[in-house]
């Protein structure tokens, strides 16, 4: 978890000008209670303004923690509401690319359909200019003037066959100018929806950045709030403690699935192990490779698994955070948006924004085997939805807190953080 690196000396200062206040206090009331008569009016005036002053010392800590716990749940919900936007804006861009595609064809078709149009046009005028030099003798003229049969035979069947082709040229461009008017319609109607498209697309980027705003004057306001160093370590401790329980509901949640899937696993091990046994081999199908897949672990740290990102490590495993604490993953700086990919085959164990990680997503690969991605702007995926590696499973992002858009990445192993980065290659 990243450390916001500004705080304020003077609410540092003033907090513990408080805390000495009340000591000071608790003293000063005892020097009254033992130095001067219990029946000194004065005396007792002296103590209840001392007591009243310790009184109001502590409802002012109260008040100020208070806030803090406000001023929290106001940034979950703000950077909630970030990733919902920055989701609904990478689903409308999706749908205006597939839209822009077909407005590309439809524009295709009407250009192939106004040539074939022109074309069509054309035919037909050299046929009626042809109909119209022909039709100088008539077909009655030359019955009339007797000439010969034969030849009145032909010229009436090329008259006839004239006709034909001229009709069948007037259907073929009636045919092209309805297909032309149905383009156009299409044409128009995607128009519109793409129109409808950018609308939605902009009130997303606008709600997106209010919501960034909101998040910005939140943390403003929290780093004020933060105390002294001993204040920030117990938050961090109190932080992974929360990790730790909202990982391990999860598990009790989905034990009966996943003691289930690893007794399949088993039972298709075994068959594989008798047919190696008989001289022959097992081909699992698709569904059972991927059983195996997801329940097999992540096995020994080879530099096998797939960045989850790439980018610069700003943190690596066992680097001092704060006080005692250690950083038990790595921070991966990376563009905000850009996919976070899962290292391995698994299944979604938690979804979910917790404080101090942003919003976080755990993949359990079987046998005791989990990988952690936090600080996340949105997540792609839900609990429960299996995974394949290299799988998007969310975007990066500065949710929990963080100043710059980064990964937080950890592997559990037996519910302990190990160092994730030999499991990951080049």
């Amino acid at each position: 978890m990243r450390i916001p690196k500004q705080y304020s000396a003077q609410t540092i200062s003033t907090h513990r000008f408080g805390l000495s206040l009340i000591c000071a206090g608790i003293l000063c009331a005892s020097t009254f209670l033992y130095s001067y008569p219990a029946h000194s009016d004065d005396n007792k005036q002296q103590l209840n303004t001392v007591l009243q002053d310790i009184a109001e010392k502590e409802k002012n800590v109260k008040q100020q923690q208070k806030q803090r716990e406000t001023l929290q749940a106001q940034l979950q919900e703000q950077e909630k509401t970030i990733a919902q936007s920055s989701l609904a804006l990478r689903q409308t861009q999706g749908a205006l690319t597939t839209i822009s595609g077909e407005i590309g064809s439809i524009n295709g078709n009407i250009k192939r359909l106004q040539k074939q149009q022109n074309t069509q046009q054309d035919y037909l005028a050299q046929q009626l200019e042809a109909a119209f030099r022909l039709g100088k003798s008539s077909e009655l003229q030359l019955i009339l003037q007797g000439e010969e049969s034969q030849r009145s035979e032909r010229i009436l069947a090329y008259y006839g066959y004239l006709n034909e082709s001229r009709q069948k040229t007037i259907n073929q461009l009636q045919e092209t100018q309805t297909d032309l008017a149905l383009e156009k319609n299409k044409l128009q109607q995607k128009q519109t929806e793409q129109k409808n498209l950018l609308g939605q697309q902009k009130n997303s980027q606008e709600k997106l950045e209010s919501a960034r705003q909101a998040r910005k004057k939140t943390l403003g306001e929290l780093d004020i709030s933060i105390q002294a160093d001993q204040q920030k370590l117990a938050e961090l401790k109190k932080n992974e403690t929360r990790l730790r329980d909202q990982i391990a509901k999860a598990e009790r949640e989905a034990k009966a699935r996943a003691a289930r899937e690893q007794r399949e696993a088993e039972k298709l091990l075994a068959k594989q192990q008798q047919a190696k046994k008989s001289g022959s081999v097992y081909k699992p199908t698709e569904e059972e490779r991927s059983l195996m897949a997801r329940t097999g672990g992540l096995g020994r740290p080879a530099g096998q698994a797939i960045w989850p990102v790439r980018g610069a490590i700003s943190h690596r495993f066992g680097e001092a955070l704060q006080g005692e604490l250690r950083w038990k993953g790595m921070v991966i700086n990376a563009t905000e948006g850009s996919e976070v990919h899962a290292i391995a085959d698994g299944r979604v164990l938690l979804a979910d924004w917790l404080q101090g990680y942003g919003l976080v997503v755990v993949v359990e690969h079987g046998k005791s085997d989990m990988s952690l991605y936090g600080y996340n702007q949105s997540a792609l995926v839900s609990v429960g939805s299996q995974v394949k590696a290299g799988q998007p499973i969310a975007l990066v992002g500065t949710s929990g807190g963080q100043g710059e858009p980064s990964l937080y990445f950890e592997i559990r192993r037996q519910g302990q953080a190990v160092n994730p980065q030999p499991w990951l290659g080049k």
